[in-house]
Formats: structure tokens, C-alpha cells, sequence
């Protein structure tokens, strides 16, 4: 670990009420000495006024805030300046800092040397850029729960019985000349297949996790002037795509993020689904067309005033043999009599096309309506975020499943009556991959990469 101590701006670089300069390392008391001039003295756990001082000029006033080791977020001495939150004030401390013998901390570096000390594990390092990064209430008391050690606590507990079961196997296999009871096989199978129970649970909740943590790629199809775009604006609540009645106007595809009750949709807007000469418009609609390998939900729209083509039952055919979930919407159903759209549910029925709202647009109807059926398709609301351990992170689960794998061969092993010490390298194995969640069996690189995702001064 680099013993250097490190500074960066842990705020974000704008005009605003405050920045925040963190300074981490065994130099940092000595580095704010040097440029902060005050007429009290600075002691641990204290935050105190002065002026931050270049040479005999005084750049600004300043709280200083003095946190000493180990009692601090990096489990190092760590000084931090509260400035005024201008861009050029910010920039111009930081870089009097470095001058005094700081370096330029790299991004997630104060949080790794946190893990790197003991202050936090792995997974608990990991929930500080998923808290971050969060963009629902959902999304932020899950990595509350995970910073509040949550998963940590699980993954310890589920280790537990393994560890105290290794050290029993090791010792009655290397030492057999001491009184140790055997282990039995009966044992050991109740409990990995308690095990097996326990972790799948947690494995489980990744695909609601997920949502939670990446959203819900949408993209939404149909004919031109359809109300597509009118549609993404609508649940944008702003004009972000331009609506004319020239059909063909979106060539490209037009993304926006918007939240739906405790989830995330990433909606695309794509061109109208039609045979045309622009090749431009052409390669809207192929990249429209393309956009179907990468979407979780389709929403397809209908124009309640036009009939219902070939090319459209082809395309929602093609959606649902992919086994991509749909939502189908007949759109301008302000403009037509309830006989007419009963036609149309007919003729989509008998095509076994189904999940179809009426709508308008224009006179918001139907569009709660269509929030609820997408929270419905996803089960968002049935997350039980308070009590449920839930993981919203793709290395947890896979280091998981590899844990399973391992306890399942295990299991094999024992019904074919192999020895012990046989077993006991799945039985490892299996506790290897639980450590690596937390850290306690983890390489460097992994630790490297996981931190390579923060931000600078965090």
C-alpha cells in the first residue's frame, strides 16, 4: 500500500457554497501547518476558522476540519479544508497543497486505503459508488444497507461454519495422532445443503437488484407519427424529442433517463418502422430495429386512427418469439369511437397479441396506467428492501454461484463416498469464492479494478 499521503477535491468542481479539499497521510498535519493560519490550535476531531495562507497572501477563509489516525474514514491522518465553493479558489488550494508536499490522490484512492486499513471491506467499499451513483430512494437504501455492513455480515456468517469445518478437517487428516472426533459425512451434507439454500436466496434477488441499480433499458416502436416521441416527452415531462406531423422527423435514436415509482427507465425513442428511400431515415430505422438485442421492454405504439399492417404483426412477432417483453399502446384514442378500438383488440388478439392499453397522449389517458403495467412486468413493488437482503451488484452474484457450484460438487463427492480431504477442496473453494465478496481472499488487480470506478476524493 502507498504510504504517500494523498489530497483531491471530494466535492464537485463548481460555483457552490462550499468546497471541500481532503488531505490523507501520515504528512497531512504537517502540509496544513504549513499554508493555514489560525489563532487556535488544531486537535484531533475538531474543526476550527483561519485563513488558507500562500507565502503572505491569503487566498481565503476556511473551516479546517483535523481527524487522527485511526480514527478517520481512511484509518490515516486526515485534514480537511472547507473553502468557498468557487472553481478558480477550489483549484488554486489544492494546488498549494500538492506544492507542500501532498500528491494528487487517484480516483477511489482515499476510500481503497479505507479498505486497505480495515475500515471497511470490500463490499461495504463498493456500496459507497453504488450510494453515490444511486438515482432512486430504492437504490440508495439498499447500498445504505450494504455501507451499514448488511452483506458483509451474511457472507461472514455464511464463512463461518466452513472455516471452523476446514481447520476440523485439516486437523484430523494432518494430525491424526491427536483425539480428534471424526467428521462426519452426514454432517457436512445438512450443512452445505443448508448453505446451498441460504446463498441461492441471496443470488435470487440479483435480477430485481439489477433493475434497481441499472434500470430498465426501453425502447420504444412503431410506424412513423405514431406519438413516439410525443410518448418519451410525455413520461420526460419536457420537450425532449422534436414532434411534427412529417412523418420520418426522428431519423435517430433519442435517449432519456426517467424514474418510474422506485425504478429507473432508460427510454429510447426510435425512427418510425417503415420502407423508405432517405438513407438517412434507413439508418434510423435499422439501428430502431437493432435496438431490440439490447432492451428488456419493448413498448409499441399504435395510431388509433390507422389500421393495423403486416409489417406490424411481423415486428411484434419477431419481439415476442426473442421472449423480450412488450407493452402494446393504441395512441390518439382521443380521436376515435370505443367500437373502433374494440376492432382493433380484436384483430391483435386474434394475432396473440396481448398487454395492450388504450391511450392518449394528448389528454394524459392511459398513461399511469402504462407506469403501473411496467412496475407490474418488473415486480418492482414487491421488493422488500427494508427487511430483504438484496444484491444489485454482477461480482457478488457470480462470485456466489461459483460458491454453489463448488458445494454442489462437494455433495457429489460425498454421495460417492470419496474422503474427506477430497471434499475438502470444494468445501476451500466454496469458502474462497464467499471471502472474495468481502476481500478477505481477493487479488490486488480485482481491488485495483473495483476502485478504478470512484470518483477523485472519494
Amino acid at each position: 500500500m502507498s504510504t504517500d499521503t494523498i489530497a483531491a477535491i471530494a466535492t464537485a468542481l463548481s460555483n457552490s457554497g462550499i468546497s471541500i479539499i481532503r488531505i490523507s497521510g501520515k504528512d497531512s498535519l504537517k502540509i496544513i501547518n504549513k499554508i493555514f493560519k489560525t489563532k487556535s490550535k488544531l486537535q484531533p476531531n475538531s474543526i476550527i476558522f483561519g485563513k488558507i495562507v500562500d507565502k503572505e497572501r491569503v487566498l481565503d477563509s476556511v473551516l479546517v476540519s483535523y481527524f487522527k489516525s485511526p480514527k478517520s474514514f481512511t484509518g490515516e491522518d486526515v485534514c480537511e479544508i472547507n473553502c468557498h465553493g468557487g472553481n478558480q479558489i477550489t483549484r488554486e488550494i489544492l494546488e498549494l497543497v500538492l506544492e507542500n508536499g501532498a500528491r494528487l490522490a487517484n480516483p477511489g484512492e482515499f476510500s481503497k486505503k479505507a479498505f486497505l486499513n480495515g475500515k471497511m471491506d470490500l463490499s461495504q467499499a463498493e456500496a459507497v459508488i453504488n450510494l453515490i451513483n444511486a438515482k432512486t430512494t430504492t437504490e440508495t437504501r439498499i447500498a445504505s444497507r450494504h455501507l451499514e455492513g448488511d452483506l458483509s455480515n451474511k457472507i461472514k456468517n455464511l464463512r463461518e461454519d466452513f472455516v471452523e469445518l476446514l481447520a476440523h478437517i485439516e486437523v484430523s487428516v494432518d494430525y491424526p495422532e491427536y483425539d480428534y472426533d471424526e467428521v462426519e459425512p452426514e454432517y457436512v451434507k445438512n450443512l452445505i445443503n443448508k448453505k446451498i439454500y441460504e446463498i441461492q436466496k441471496i443470488v435470487d434477488t440479483y435480477e430485481q437488484g439489477k433493475i434497481i441499480k441499472e434500470g430498465i433499458n426501453v425502447a420504444i416502436l412503431g410506424k412513423p407519427n405514431v406519438g413516439k416521441s410525443s410518448l418519451l416527452n410525455k413520461l420526460a415531462n419536457y420537450e425532449k424529442a422534436i414532434v411534427t406531423d412529417i412523418p420520418g422527423t426522428t431519423r435517430d435514436i433519442v435517449e432519456e433517463t426517467v424514474n418510474i415509482g422506485n425504478v429507473v427507465l432508460n427510454i429510447s425513442d426510435t425512427a418510425g418502422i417503415r420502407d423508405t428511400d432517405d438513407i438517412i431515415e434507413k439508418i434510423g430505422v435499422e439501428k430502431s430495429l437493432k435496438k431490440l438485442e439490447e432492451v428488456d421492454l419493448v413498448i409499441y405504439m399504435f395510431n388509433a386512427e390507422s389500421k393495423i399492417g403486416k409489417d406490424d404483426l411481423k415486428l411484434l412477432s419477431k419481439i415476442q418469439n426473442k421472449g423480450i417483453k412488450n407493452i402494446v399502446l393504441i395512441n390518439k384514442m382521443d380521436k376515435v369511437q370505443k367500437s373502433f378500438f374494440d376492432t382493433f383488440m380484436d384483430e391483435l388478439r386474434q394475432n396473440g397479441i396481448n398487454n395492450v392499453l388504450p391511450i392518449s397522449v394528448y389528454t394524459n389517458e392511459g398513461i399511469e396506467e402504462l407506469k403501473n403495467k411496467i412496475i407490474e412486468i418488473f415486480n418492482t413493488n414487491d421488493l422488500d428492501y427494508e427487511h430483504e437482503l438484496i444484491i444489485t451488484n454482477a461480482r457478488h452474484k457470480d462470485l456466489l454461484k461459483k460458491s454453489i457450484d463448488s458445494l454442489k460438487c462437494a455433495l457429489i463427492e460425498l454421495e460417492n463416498n470419496q474422503p474427506i480431504d477430497i471434499v475438502f477442496i470444494n468445501l476451500k473453494n466454496a469458502t474462497k469464492k464467499l471471502g472474495e465478496i468481502i476481500g478477505t481472499d481477493v487479488s490486488i488487480d480485482v481491488v485495483q479494478k473495483i476502485f478504478e470506478k470512484f470518483c477523485l476524493g472519494k
